[in-house]
């Protein structure tokens, strides 16, 4: 593994479309730790030891597109725009940044403009550049004395974020908790982590190192890293994970693996005053686009991310002032995170989740005929107790969660297009038999006002089983259980589709099936 030095390189270019500029103001930074620093040559020994090993998604139609790099590649293309000025453009270099240091700026990549219709045009830009920068990762080491701990942060930042909230720029971290020793002392008496945190989204999840060794996610001192394709967030396990506005998906057997030896790692300082001027930079790390989406209180923003030291209002970060009370506060793997942010009806591990991307309707069923979804009033029918429908004001989203439930009793789902568009169907429906989570998806089919389509999701459809992934998960893919497609509303179902990536080959034809009369797919037609 190559140490690079604590100060990166200064890379000075031309300014770019220059306006009346405002007048910068240097920031106040967030106050130094009261500890005497960490000697650099002993936090750059244990950050080595320890540095995770991250998988990227490489299986399948949709694969990781970004991996971790140093700031420079977003940096050398950006512009720093203004949010109250929209004239105002400076371009962007390392050492500037500090003179631009408020919220109402941020980092503009020059050559694409944020937008799913642009997700082609990041990732050109991204594969044209990459080969100049070196997959990296920016570890900061706090030592601490008892009670307190020793922490390694590892800062991790991503080109684009191509998930659901799209958005320039990206900032993940992993952080490992040791006894309140030295640096040296810990490498001396060769401690272990006591836990390890790992971001996902808005919060995280947390679990002890020891139980991380019993379940093989520890590889020689390394953690094991999965990060959930588009969104980056960072799991202990791989698998499908409902993240709120969609599933964060890892990946299950097929991975680019970049371990330490191909990781440049650049070891921030600890204190602030030894900061380098881009850490000061208090602004977005990406486009502001000013909107988010809203999930049952989660925030999925369409902006760029503040940097590791800074929050909103130009706020200190809790991650970077106070590490520990940020991991402390963390749901306990394999606690969804976001149980330490929402409380939903019934057992977490028992929730049933449905979700629509698309013009459309969505309607469950239960076995008992019970439904969820809208009635022809226009207004949510909830028949089924401790359910939620949720649809996020100003998206095409819809989720369905049903607690308690299990694959034994059946679920159907029926879909009603209502405009013209693509559809991205979703479930996640617990099976207690198989102890693990059954997932299904259909992805990128096109869909009209006239469409309607169902699916059946029964006990004995089999599916990836759990004991043919190559590690351990608790996600089982459904890879067999058929998308009916009536095209025009007739009634008649004449295709169907196996999971997956919608492809014009993968449609197949099936007898014309008229149907059931008393089929509770037919059931959405009573309203």
């Amino acid at each position: 593994m190559t140490i690079i030095s604590v100060c990166l390189s200064l890379i000075v270019a031309g300014c770019a479309c220059p306006s009346a500029e405002p007048t910068p103001t240097p920031p106040p930074t967030p106050p130094a730790p009261s500890a005497p620093p960490v000697s650099l040559e002993y936090a750059e020994k244990l950050a080595e030891r320890f540095c995770p090993i991250i998988y990227l998604k490489g299986e399948g139609e949709a694969t990781e597109n970004y991996e971790p790099e140093p700031i420079e590649i977003m940096v050398d293309e950006a512009l720093v725009r203004d949010i109250e000025d929209p004239a105002f453009s400076q371009k962007a270099t390392l050492p500037s940044l500090v003179e631009w240091s408020k919220s109402i700026y941020y980092l503009d990549l020059a050559k694409a403009e944020a937008g799913s219709e642009s997700f082609p045009k990041y990732k050109l830009n991204y594969e044209e550049a990459k080969d100049s920068y070196p997959p990296t990762i920016y570890a900061r080491v706090l030592e601490g004395n008892e009670p307190s701990h020793t922490v390694i942060q590892y800062w991790i930042f991503y080109y684009f974020n191509d998930w659901r909230n799209f958005h320039e720029g990206d900032w993940e971290l992993i952080q490992l908790n040791f006894p309140g020793d030295t640096a040296q002392e810990l490498l001396k008496n060769e401690e272990l982590p006591l836990f390890a945190a790992y971001s996902q989204h808005q919060t995280g999840q947390k679990l002890a190192w020891s139980e991380m060794i019993n379940q093989a996610m520890v590889a020689e001192n390394h953690p094991l890293v999965y990060v959930a394709q588009g969104s980056h967030a960072n799991y202990f396990a791989p698998g499908n994970f409902w993240s709120g506005l969609d599933f964060d998906d890892t990946g299950l057997a097929s991975w680019q693996i970049l371990s330490p030896e191909h990781l440049e790692l650049v070891l921030l300082p600890e204190t602030a005053a030894e900061a380098p001027d881009w850490l000061k930079f208090k602004g977005y790390w990406g486009e502001y686009l000013g909107f988010k989406v809203s999930v049952l209180g989660l925030n999925f923003w369409q902006r760029g991310p503040f940097g590791p030291g800074w929050g909103e209002g130009e706020q200190p970060s809790q991650k970077w002032t106070d590490p520990q009370e940020w991991a402390q506060g963390l749901a306990e793997y394999p606690k969804p995170f976001w149980t330490s942010l929402i409380k939903l009806p019934g057992d977490w591990s028992k929730l049933a989740v449905f979700s629509l991307f698309s013009p459309a309707e969505l309607h469950i069923y239960d076995s008992q005929g019970r439904h969820v979804g809208i009635d022809a009033d226009g207004e949510p029918e909830i028949q089924i107790p401790g359910a939620l429908y949720i649809t996020p004001e100003g998206s095409d989203y819809k989720t369905i969660l049903i607690p308690d439930a299990d694959v034994t009793e059946e679920y159907s789902i029926v879909v009603k297009g209502t405009d013209t568009g693509m559809m991205d169907l979703k479930a996640q429906v617990p099976d207690e038999q198989q102890k693990a989570k059954r997932f299904l998806e259909y992805t990128n089919v096109p869909i009209t006002a006239t469409l309607r389509a169902r699916a059946n999701i029964k006990p004995e459809i089999p599916g990836v089983a759990v004991a043919e992934v190559a590690v351990r998960t608790e996600t089982q893919r459904d890879i067999s259980t058929k998308l009916e497609l009536d095209s025009n509303g007739d009634g008649v179902f004449d295709l169907e589709l196996t999971p997956g990536a919608f492809a014009i080959e993968k449609v197949e034809k099936v007898d014309k099936v008229e149907p059931e009369p008393n089929s509770t797919l037919e059931q959405p037609d009573r309203q």
